[in-house]
């Protein structure tokens, strides 16, 4: 089909599984340092560039191979630019989902954060498409990153509710 990106893994099977993995391990990282997470934001922080400076090499890495770089690359201070933002971006969805799972114990950030990094990686790893993935990401990702927010407030309400007036009123015990 005209204006499709083409898989740099050779087929779109995969592409679904290199980004599932990628998910996978991205979230049982902020898993497994949700404690450290918990105390301070250092953790957070380094987990957030160390995942976006992954996610931007991975993009880099599918364009250096198939000699694809969008357009508008040419002026180095405009790519600078472009990747300064995309970095903060792709770092703040780890720090915001790592800070609202270690401190509040939020599941919704970790399911959006796997959903986030899977869709990215494998339009990451597509080339010569209409648009570049990572200009859509820098549209997109704002976006993505508030909905991720507002989906978390509303568990956090909901589990606030719940332990408030549910189970007898929080008591824990039973009124048969």
């Amino acid at each position: 089909m005209p204006g499709s990106p083409d898989p740099v893994l050779g087929n779109w099977l995969l592409t679904h599984v290199v980004a599932v993995v990628a998910a996978l391990a991205t979230v049982g990282v902020v898993y497994a340092t949700r404690t450290r997470s918990a105390r301070g934001y250092l953790t957070s922080l380094l987990l957030g560039a160390g995942y976006a400076t992954a996610t931007l090499a991975v993009w880099t890495a599918a364009r250096l191979v198939t000699g694809a770089f969008p357009s508008g690359f040419e002026n180095p201070v405009t790519a600078a630019g472009f990747l300064g933002l995309v970095f903060l971006l792709l770092a703040g969805f780890v720090v915001v989902a790592a800070l609202l799972f270690a401190r509040f114990g939020l599941v919704i950030p970790l399911i959006g954060l796997f959903g986030i990094t899977e869709l990215v990686w494998w339009a990451f790893l597509h080339v010569r498409g209409e648009t570049d993935a990572l200009g859509m990401f820098l549209i997109f990702g704002p976006l993505f990153l508030v909905l991720l927010v507002a989906v978390s407030v509303v568990e956090y309400a909901g589990r606030r509710l719940w332990s408030r007036f549910g189970n007898g009123g929080g008591s824990g015990r039973s009124t048969v």
